[in-house]
């Protein structure tokens, strides 16, 4: 896994990109790579990453336990917009994942807070997916094949 493509779709190698974040060697230095690294973590089911970077006042009940289980496919991030203004920010992003075969969009608006030098999750606004996940038969297929969405996941 060290030397393939990150799965957070950065195009740089694991060990370059979220690798030094989950083995805690660094921290990121912006939102977006904090939400890279969430959602490559996500892929890993690296259930301790993901307590660790989410702020503690809204995780409610959720546990390490809880955020190590596999629950969906995750196939694709896409960064659609990012938003920093001093000790805070928000990252505007498309999951794809599939789900009994079928290829969904996962849409929100994250918001971050950089608490201690440190940034962490702590909500966001969710997207209708019939709003937001919609893919035109000729697009590339969001699952990273290469294909058209029509003879791959349609």
């Amino acid at each position: 896994m060290k030397n393939t493509l990150c799965v957070c779709c950065s195009g740089k190698i694991y060990q370059d990109c979220c690798l030094p974040f989950h083995d805690q060697q660094q921290k990121p230095t912006t939102c977006e790579q904090l939400m890279r690294s969430r959602f490559s973590a996500f892929c890993l089911q690296l259930g301790e990453y993901l307590f660790s970077t989410y702020h503690p006042d809204y995780r409610g009940d959720l546990t390490v336990a809880q955020l190590s289980e596999k629950s969906l496919d995750w196939k694709r991030l896409d960064i659609i917009n990012t938003t920093m203004v001093a000790d805070t920010g928000s990252v505007e992003f498309k999951a794809w994942y599939l789900d009994q075969g079928q290829l969904n969009c996962h849409h929100e608006l994250s918001n971050f807070v950089k608490d201690h030098q440190q940034w962490l999750y702590c909500d966001g606004t969710f997207y209708p997916s019939e709003k937001s996940g919609k893919i035109r038969r000729n697009d590339t297929c969001p699952c990273g094949s290469g294909k058209k969405y029509k003879k791959c996941c349609a």
